[in-house]
């Protein structure tokens, strides 16, 4: 559901950053989610592009919409291959009919669902996938869990919105009359492996750190990295992070 406080709109003043630490969904994950031959899709909230390039590589006409100037700056430039649209999941600047299939990554739990859901299918052809997919850390690993419930309690948040996306991977999340058919979820995992500093400029790229304040974003920096050195399992001096990338796909019905 969107966020009228200013967490919404943060990412922008650290889309550079957000584009080198945050993870992108694995192949795998695209393999499962696009439709067999499709020719065109729209990468929706789409960010600085890291599911847009990947994208790309794949369908000949891809068109990603995103909301903040500053984000667009940095998907443009790095995916000259996609027609770049500012929009919103609500008011989406497409024709109707325009795309086989709508992928949302990371950015579901900002968008309106009652209001989202009519427009991507009205772009999307009948027969055409709407996929939903969250890349994250493992947190059904202990040390993880452990991590992130540290990060979220210094950040003072509860981490409703990572319960959410875990849960939907076990329950039905689209309304019974969404012109949609019946929901099918997947899940891929792997192993990163990244440096400590890494993994601290990363949480540095959340929301709720975006928008501390900056004596308070050191103090915390500080705090996480050394947790993740004490907690972490490591390899040569790198840790490695078992990350988990959860999807869900549905077709759009033909009335």
């Amino acid at each position: 559901m969107p966020d009228p406080s200013p967490l919404a709109v943060s990412f922008g003043v650290a889309a550079q950053e957000y584009d080198r630490y945050r993870s992108g969904p694995p192949a795998q994950a695209l393999d499962w989610l696009l439709p067999a031959g499709c020719r065109s899709v729209l990468d929706l909230g789409a960010g600085t592009g890291l599911l847009t390039r990947q994208l790309a590589d794949r369908v000949e006409d891809v068109v990603a919409v995103e909301p903040d100037a500053r984000m667009r700056e940095v998907l443009t430039a790095s995916c000259p291959g996609a027609a770049v649209l500012e929009g919103t999941a609500e008011a989406i600047p497409l024709p109707d009919r325009r795309v086989e299939a709508v992928t949302v990554s990371a950015a579901w739990h900002w968008m309106d669902p009652a209001a989202a859901l009519p427009e991507i299918a009205r772009v999307l052809t009948p027969g055409g996938t709407l996929g939903i997919l969250y890349t994250r850390r493992d947190r059904r690993v202990p040390w993880l869990d452990g991590l992130d419930a540290f990060v979220h309690r210094e950040m003072g948040t509860d981490d409703r919105v990572g319960a959410l996306i875990r849960r939907m991977n076990d329950e039905p999340w689209l309304p019974r009359d969404a012109p949609f058919g019946e929901t099918e979820t997947h899940a891929v995992t792997w192993t990163a492996v990244m440096t400590a500093e890494e993994i601290v400029a990363m949480f540095g790229t959340y929301s709720r750190f975006i928008t501390l304040p900056e004596e308070r974003k050191r103090e915390l920096a500080e705090r996480i990295g050394a947790e993740v050195r004490a907690t972490a399992p490591t390899r040569d001096g790198q840790v490695l992070m078992p990350m988990v990338c959860y999807c869900w796909r549905a077709r759009r019905t033909a009335r």
